[in-house]
């Protein structure tokens, strides 16, 4: 049986308000199991279940459809044809990929949810924060779950600044009273800076990977999350800085087959090119549905086909393997599926028949709806091996780039770059390489939307290439999100609305 850590269903103040900006909320029932701040955090202990209960909250973020965002609406992933025509949330959902205006809007619930649930785990780390610099955990322990408390919120920052620019930025826990005013929008470049201190504290603070629990922050997951973030800003040098590290240690380093990572008998999660990855087993309570969203769901019994197929990878995603990479095609794709007595057949359930989904996900056979165990990575090490090429490259450095690029393409059994362009490329022809060689690596990891936002791409590879948003999307609107009407209502201290909603 794999490793699996049971999270603590933990109740805090942050449950009992609808937003983060302070509005109260009725509470008709407060369950037997609700913990006050000063209850979960008494002892070494609780807060160390504290600290659990949020990776939980991250977790039922990329379990279902609000997974899906970073990967569609780009040049990688769109929704499949079905999904529009089931109507409301789902129709909402579809316009993400499409930027479709009439539903692309402040009512958006697919949106409110991913903002809600977001800054319900940031208002717990914030927290946990509080209370566990001055709580009785002795000095090692309260270091590093304080580093793991700052890693979470980044993450959580991370994804909103990305996603919507200047956010709410509270950094207390929320007091309903006091806050009832709600929170202005910070600028992003002071998110930014947040996220970058956040994350600084948990590299310095947190051990390696090979000392932490499975499913918990480390130093490795830290460096991998801060670089990223300083790439994302185009802070070369300091990316560099943050990356450094991870190309040395044997915390971390590719596993030998691409194939490898995506076993869907689960032997390999938590290997060693695994920085981060969500935790899901029958035996916590936690499973996932992403498998089944992505059409990637072994069906029991007869019925050839599988899964929900809400998304899908488009055209070009699903072609852009060239035949010697089949290696990592053969691992990310599936066009044939099978039914329960292992009989081809094609994936005739839904609206895209034929059409190559997603197999990184797929789950154990004759595993039910939403009863999927497998895991979700997070960061890899062959992604800060990928984006320390990248930063290389932007450092003008691009012979010594070559060196970590091609230790991703060695491992897809790929020529080394420079061989497929007879000579060494220049830094353009560089960064080229990188916008196709990313997508085959990482598909469907959840980074694509933020890679194209962050090489200026956004705009002309999605309209070419996800067709269902060529006529919609338009700059700077679909740069952000709307924020959330809901939010909005509540949060007197928001006064303006992103550019175009």
């Amino acid at each position: 049986m794999k490793s699996k850590y049971i999270l603590l269903n933990l109740f805090t103040a942050t449950l009992l308000v609808m937003l983060i900006s302070g509005c109260k909320k009725e509470l008709e029932y407060v369950p037997e199991s609700y913990l006050s701040p000063e209850q979960v955090y008494a002892d070494e202990a609780g807060a160390i279940a504290g600290i659990t209960g949020i990776y939980r909250q991250f977790q039922q973020l990329k379990k279902s459809e609000l997974g899906l965002i970073g990967n569609i609406g780009t040049d990688e992933g769109k929704t499949s044809g079905f999904v529009p025509t089931w109507g409301g949330y789902w129709l909402q959902l579809s316009s993400v990929s499409s930027y479709d205006k009439t539903q692309l809007s402040p009512q958006n619930d697919v949106l409110f949810y991913f903002w809600q649930k977001v800054y319900q785990a940031i208002g717990n780390a914030n927290i946990a924060i509080r209370y566990i610099e001055k709580g009785p955990a002795g000095e090692a322990v309260k270091t590093r779950i304080l580093g793991e408390a700052k890693f979470l919120r980044a993450m959580g920052y991370f994804y909103l600044v990305q996603l919507w620019g200047d956010v709410p930025m509270p950094t207390e826990a929320v007091d309903p009273i006091a806050d009832e005013n709600g929170y202005p929008r910070t600028p992003a470049t002071d998110v930014y800076k947040l996220i970058i201190s956040d994350l600084q504290y948990a590299q310095q603070n947190l051990p390696d990977k090979s000392k932490m629990e499975k499913g918990r922050a480390n130093k490795q997951a830290a460096q991998a999350l801060l670089g990223k973030v300083y790439l994302t800003i185009k802070d070369y040098p300091n990316a560099k800085t943050a990356l450094d590290p991870l190309m040395s240690t044997t915390e971390t380093a590719l596993m030998p087959n691409y194939a490898d990572l995506f076993k869907n008998d689960e032997s390999t999660e938590n290997n060693i090119e695994s920085l981060f990855e969500f935790q899901y087993s029958v035996e916590s309570g936690h499973t996932q549905n992403f498998s089944e969203i992505l059409g990637s769901w072994n069906i029991s019994g007869n019925q050839p086909g599988g899964g929900g197929q809400v998304a899908l990878p488009t055209a070009y995603a699903a072609n852009i393997y060239p035949l010697a990479d089949s290696a990592r095609k053969n691992a990310a794709l599936r066009s044939v599926y099978y039914d329960g007595n292992g009989n081809p057949g094609l994936n005739d359930w839904w609206g895209d028949v034929g059409k190559p989904h997603l197999k990184k996900y797929e789950q154990k056979p004759n595993q039910g709806s939403n009863s999927s165990t497998r895991n979700i990575y997070y960061l890899r090490y062959a992604d800060a091996l990928l984006m320390y090429a990248e930063v290389l490259n932007e450092l003008g450095q691009t012979t010594q780039a070559l060196t970590y690029l091609n230790k991703v393409r060695t491992r897809a059994k790929i020529s080394n770059l420079e061989t497929v362009m007879g000579g060494t490329p220049s830094q353009q022809q560089f960064r080229d390489s990188m916008v196709t060689e990313r997508i085959k690596e990482l598909m469907f990891e959840g980074w694509r939307l933020f890679d194209l936002k962050r090489w200026g791409l956004f705009e002309t590879r999605t309209k070419l290439y996800n067709t269902e948003s060529t006529n919609n999307i338009q700059l700077p609107m679909h740069l952000l999100y709307p924020i959330p009407y809901r939010e909005l209502i509540a949060n007197k201290a928001i006064t303006n609305q992103n550019t175009g909603y």
